[in-house]
C-alpha cells in the first residue's frame, strides 16, 4: 500500500473557513475565532478520513512575487484581507504548531509554487492530496497527485479523468488554456475575444500555445486577429498562469511525518476559547 502526503494550501482554507463559518462565532471577549474553527475542523476531518504519513502547509509569503514583478496587475482586483480574518491567522499558526505541522512559505512565490515543488519531489511509494479550492492546481494533476476540493459533505477530487471530464484539455494544458481565454480571479487577462470554447479548439488541434501562436497566419475571423495582435500578452499570460515545480526552498521529509501525538493540541484550542475533539491517531 502508498503512502499518503496531504499538501494544504493555507490561505485557501483560512478564506473558506472565514466565509463559510458565521462570524458570530466569537469570544468571550468579543474576538471573532469562526475562522480558526473552520480551518481546524477541515484540518480534523482530513486526517480522521485519510490517515496521511505527511502533512504540510504551504501560505503565500506577504512580500510581492515574481508575478507582480512581471504584470503589475496580477491579482490587483481582489480586495484587502477582513480585519476580522487577518488577526486569526496567527491563532491559525498556533494551532498547526500544536499539532507538530510545518508550515512552509517562500519570499518571492506563492504558496502554489511550494505546492508544486513538493508534489515533484515526493517521497518513493507515495501519493499526494493538495488540498485546495483553487482550481489552478488542476494543473499539478497527474498519476500521483490528486486534488481534493473538502466539502462537508463530500469531498471531491479531481484525477486526471476529473480535470479532462470537465475542462476538455489535459491538467499540464491549464495554464495554455488560461493563456487564451484569461482568469479573472487572478486578472490574467487572457486574448481579448477569445473564450473557453475557442481556447479549447485550438488546443485540441495545435497541442500548446507555443504551437498555436506558430499558427497564428492559419487562423481567421476576429479571434485570429486578436491572437496575432496580442501573441506577447499570451505568453505573458501563460507564463503568471503556470505554477512553478522547482522554487528553491529547502525541507526534510522526516519533519512533515504527521505526529502521532495530538495531546498538546488541548491547551491550544482552550486558549483560542475551541472545544473541540482531537484528531484521532489510527
Amino acid at each position: 500500500m502508498k503512502d499518503c502526503c496531504l499538501i494544504l494550501d493555507g490561505f485557501a482554507l483560512t478564506y473558506r473557513a472565514y466565509f463559510g463559518v458565521p462570524n458570530t462565532i466569537r469570544t468571550t471577549q468579543g474576538r471573532a475565532i469562526n475562522a480558526v474553527l473552520g480551518f481546524y475542523n477541515t484540518l480534523s476531518s482530513l486526517i480522521n478520513q485519510i490517515h496521511p504519513k505527511y502533512l504540510v502547509v504551504a501560505f503565500d509569503n506577504p512580500q510581492p512575487t515574481f508575478r507582480h514583478i512581471m504584470y503589475k496587475d496580477y491579482k490587483a482586483n481582489r480586495p484587502p484581507m477582513p480585519d476580522d480574518l487577518r488577526h486569526q491567522i496567527p491563532l491559525i499558526r498556533d494551532v498547526l504548531a500544536a499539532c507538530n505541522i510545518p508550515i512552509l512559505e517562500l519570499p518571492g512565490y506563492e504558496a502554489d509554487d511550494v505546492v508544486g515543488t513538493l508534489t515533484r519531489l515526493l517521497p518513493p511509494n507515495t501519493d499526494a492530496y493538495v488540498i485546495t479550492m483553487d482550481r489552478d492546481a488542476l494543473q499539478l494533476v497527474n498519476d500521483h497527485v490528486s486534488v481534493l476540493v473538502p466539502n462537508s459533505r463530500e469531498n471531491k477530487i479531481y484525477t486526471p479523468k476529473i480535470v479532462f471530464y470537465e475542462w476538455n484539455v489535459t491538467p499540464v494544458r491549464i495554464p495554455d488554456l488560461k493563456a487564451l481565454m484569461g482568469d479573472s480571479s487572478d486578472n490574467i487577462p487572457g486574448v481579448p475575444k477569445v473564450g473557453k470554447k475557442t481556447a479549447v479548439k485550438w488546443l485540441h488541434q495545435y497541442g500548446t500555445l507555443e504551437n498555436i501562436l506558430a499558427a497564428a497566419d492559419e487562423l481567421t475571423g476576429r479571434v485570429g486577429e486578436s491572437l496575432r495582435e496580442h501573441k506577447n500578452q499570451a505568453l505573458l499570460c501563460k507564463d503568471l498562469a503556470t505554477i512553478r515545480l522547482d522554487t528553491p526552498i529547502m525541507w526534510c521529509w522526516q519533519s512533515l511525518h504527521l505526529t502521532k501525538d495530538f495531546s498538546p493540541l488541548r491547551k491550544t484550542l482552550a486558549d483560542i476559547g475551541i472545544r473541540a475533539r482531537l484528531p484521532r491517531t489510527s
